[in-house]
């Protein structure tokens, strides 16, 4: 129910959802940094080989996150479970808007209160791990993750070129750029389709699904990325996501599962339950991704292809 197929509220986690991972542990690890030594032309001659060269070092840097926790609770009373025959909202002939089952539609409209505070820490969460039973676990979101590969727009509109120079950031960075995904909001696809237009820039004929979400592709001069609208994204940024390195990491509770039901102690004339559920996100290698800020927040709409002519004489 977390992962929902389709669920515009919540693309990021229908995007991630197929490849959880588990940990018995709140802390757990997403991979290891180290910078690979520039290779260079030897000049070494045939007595100069009877001496190694002098050693050099790798080192290595560990990169982790943490789960926290979610929780919230259902109720019902017993005089709403006796009282589902009575109609709510205009009283028509034949209106059957009520549930078959109350229970049931309130719990699905839990998690979905839950996928949606979920889909925003993977996104604006803020790390910190807890030292104490009384501190909280957060989960470190993508926007802090992102620390290396980042461009500042200087209040420019989201355009063809600044995610060219933030492709090649990635690239440069040794990161995988077969298949990049762009994360902005409504403003930014606009402002995107209407720099394409003005440059003659390729892009997708229609839009297409991928885990139900709609996506457009623009082909820059280095690679082909896909755009696509996110959900809680921070005003005057946008990110460049590459999918296959992110998963969701659950922590089951032994026994249980994890976001289980339970029910809960009476306290009076009804039924409550507790929805409990700890997870964490895996973003893998941070260099991997991107992050364009201090973009400007307003559309800027296209005036038209634009054309570049020369005279003759121009070499």
């Amino acid at each position: 129910m977390l992962f929902n197929k389709g669920n515009v509220r919540t693309p990021f986690l229908s995007m991630i959802g197929g490849k959880t991972g588990y940990t018995n542990s709140v802390e757990f690890v997403l991979g290891q940094e180290y910078a690979t030594e520039e290779g260079d032309i030897p000049n070494i001659s045939e007595s100069g080989s009877l001496k190694a060269p002098d050693a050099s070092y790798i080192t290595r840097s560990q990169n982790s996150n943490v789960t926290q926790i979610f929780m919230d609770s259902v109720a019902i009373s017993y005089a709403k479970m006796s009282n589902m025959g009575t109609l709510a909202g205009v009283n028509i002939a034949g209106q059957t808007a009520n549930p078959q089952n109350e229970l049931d539609f309130q719990i699905a409209n839990k998690m979905a209160k839950l996928g949606r505070s979920i889909e925003k820490t993977f996104m604006q969460g803020k790390y910190n791990k807890a030292t104490t039973d009384k501190e909280v676990n957060k989960t470190r979101g993508m926007y802090e993750a992102i620390t290396k590969n980042v461009i500042e727009a200087g209040e420019k509109p989201l355009n063809i070129w600044l995610l060219e120079q933030i492709v090649k950031k990635i690239s440069d960075a040794n990161g995988d750029t077969s298949n990049l995904y762009v994360w902005t909001n409504n403003t930014g696809i606009k402002q995107l389709h209407g720099d394409a237009v003005e440059l003659g820039v390729p892009m997708g004929e229609a839009f297409k699904n991928e885990y139900g979400i709609r996506i457009q592709d623009v082909v820059l001069p280095t690679a082909t990325v896909h755009i696509a609208e996110g959900q809680f994204i921070t005003d005057g940024t946008a990110l460049v996501l590459n999918f296959d390195v992110i998963r969701p990491i659950e922590q089951p509770v032994p026994g249980k599962g994890n976001f289980f039901l339970e029910p809960l102690s009476k306290t009076g004339a009804g039924e409550k339950y507790q929805l409990f559920g700890q997870i964490g996100l895996d973003y893998g290698n941070e260099l991997y991704h991107g992050k364009i800020t201090g973009l400007s927040t307003e559309f800027t709409p296209p005036k038209g292809r634009k054309v570049v002519t020369v005279s003759e004489d121009t070499p």
